[in-house]
């Protein structure tokens, strides 16, 4: 006579959550009073999340929410399992959240029930719970720490992006007149120049002291918009901010040609000679 088949049976299992991010499991009669999810076999025409709202609505009066899957346990030689038919149990389980955790009321499948954090329930002894309950928390505990390490990876990002984002929109600000300034500088360049080059006579006509007046108003506007002239007579030359076109030494005995800087930035290097 031809030995008749046995199959695993599928179980659904929901790892359920209240507010302060605590985990309920329960005592279960069944499991020999050991800790136990929430859970029971799925019926003939239930999808996985119908027989999981059932099951939970039954064995503890809570309606869930946020249902995600955790992942699949292939409960093979089950030696806790409360009948000997149920030896072989796959189990698909669920982290859900309660959404009326305190209108918990358990049926005669559990005896008692305790809400923990999973890091909480982690430091029980093994031996307090039903087979693969511990293998679930510890997915769980990695999950979450991953997801934690994923937040925090993208949360530093993002604060990365508004700093660049907020310097470079000061940035913006700081040098969005450079063009003009540069159109500018040339003009204020020819006004000293015409200063440099006025003879003793020319110092007593009256239009000398408006174009004065014309060169401060200059430097006054430049000032406000971040220009600085870069100072070079007597000072030490600097490759960063000059340009020597003759003579060696470390010091600056003329300037050529002014230099400037705008908000620190140099934007025209002075031109000088050094000696």
């Amino acid at each position: 006579m031809k030995k008749e088949k046995k199959y695993p049976k599928v179980v659904v299992g929901a790892f359920i959550f209240n507010d302060k991010n605590e985990l309920l499991l329960t005592k279960g009669v069944k499991w020999h009073n050991k800790y136990v999810n929430i859970g029971g076999k799925i019926e003939v025409g239930e999808d996985f999340e119908e027989t999981l709202r059932r099951e939970v609505k039954e064995e503890t009066n809570l309606d869930i929410e946020d249902v995600g899957f955790i992942g699949l346990v292939n409960g093979n030689n089950v030696n806790d399992s409360y009948t000997q038919e149920d030896n072989h149990l796959i189990f698909l389980d669920y982290k859900t959240k309660a959404k009326n955790p305190e209108d918990i009321k358990l049926n005669e499948e559990s005896s008692d029930f305790e809400w923990l954090s999973v890091e909480e329930w982690l430091k029980k002894d093994k031996k307090k719970f039903s087979p693969y309950i511990r293998e679930i928390l510890e997915k769980i505990k990695n999950k979450e720490e991953n997801f934690e390490g994923m937040y925090k990876r993208a949360l530093a990002d993002y604060q990365n992006l508004l700093k660049r984002s907020a310097q470079e929109k000061q940035n913006f600000v700081n040098y969005a007149n450079e063009g003009l300034i540069l159109e500018m500088i040339p003009v204020y360049d020819n006004l000293k120049m015409s200063l440099a080059h006025v003879n003793e006579e020319a110092k007593t006509n009256g239009w000398l002291e408006g174009v004065k007046h014309v060169i401060k108003q200059f430097r006054s506007v430049l000032e406000n918009m971040g220009v600085e002239e870069i100072k070079t007579i007597g000072e030490k030359f600097d490759h960063n901010t000059m340009e020597a076109i003759d003579g060696q030494g470390e010091k600056v005995k003329t300037e050529v040609k002014s230099g400037y800087k705008l908000r620190g930035k140099v934007i025209i290097p002075a031109k000088v000679i050094v000696g």
